[in-house]
């Protein structure tokens, strides 16, 4: 690992940012908290930037961070390590993401600084469901859309049934059908395959 990487933390939480400086402090790193991070990522030298996602102008700010200079490693930090938000962060510029703990922060924010990438299978099973596709000539219909759309809010499959006007039972056989025809094997991979055509 080199110790030549300089490391910037984008956190509104201080203590949680003040922890992550601790830990990456401790593996030899220079860390420092900008107030414009498009002025630090300009300098010269290796860069990295843990950057947690909690509102939509941290997601802009990702997207703005990649396009200003690409070869800026970028680690997403996200609330509760969701899977969706993850492969969401990682399509949009971030070379990994970490559930906001100390500890896997660190390793994937170590990973980062080694050029290399830490992914969990979840996450990995996701991003390589991106590739497949969808039953030839199948457009999505509105209600499949609203429901995924529904699923991704945080909607459980029962109350998704009840909101549509299904048994749970029969609402479970429905979204594998969706799942089948959309060319993605579950709610996560339905959900990112939605927002990357823009549906959701």
């Amino acid at each position: 690992m080199s110790s030549s990487i300089r490391i910037a933390v984008s956190d509104p939480l201080p203590m949680f940012g003040r922890g992550i400086a601790d830990v990456m402090r401790d593996t030899g790193h220079d860390v420092e908290f900008p107030g414009d991070l498009f002025t630090w990522n300009g300098y010269a030298g290796p860069r990295l930037i843990s950057l947690t996602l909690l509102y939509p102008s941290d997601w802009a700010l990702l997207a703005a961070l990649r396009d200003s200079r690409p070869r800026t490693a970028v680690v997403a930090v996200i609330e509760n390590g969701d899977v969706d938000r993850c492969v969401r962060a990682l399509t949009s510029g971030a070379v990994g993401g970490a559930e906001a703990d100390a500890g896997t922060v660190r390793s994937v924010l170590s990973a980062a600084a080694s050029g290399r990438s830490i992914l969990p299978a979840d996450m990995v099973r996701a991003l390589t469901s991106l590739s497949r596709s969808p039953q030839a000539g199948h457009v999505p219909t509105e209600i499949e859309i609203s429901w995924i759309r529904l699923l991704a809010q945080g909607f459980t499959v029962a109350r998704l049934a009840a909101h549509a006007g299904y048994s749970e039972r029969m609402m479970f056989r429905v979204l594998p059908a969706i799942y089948e025809r959309w060319g993605v094997a579950n709610r996560t991979e339905a959900t990112i395959h939605a927002r990357g055509n823009g549906w959701i």
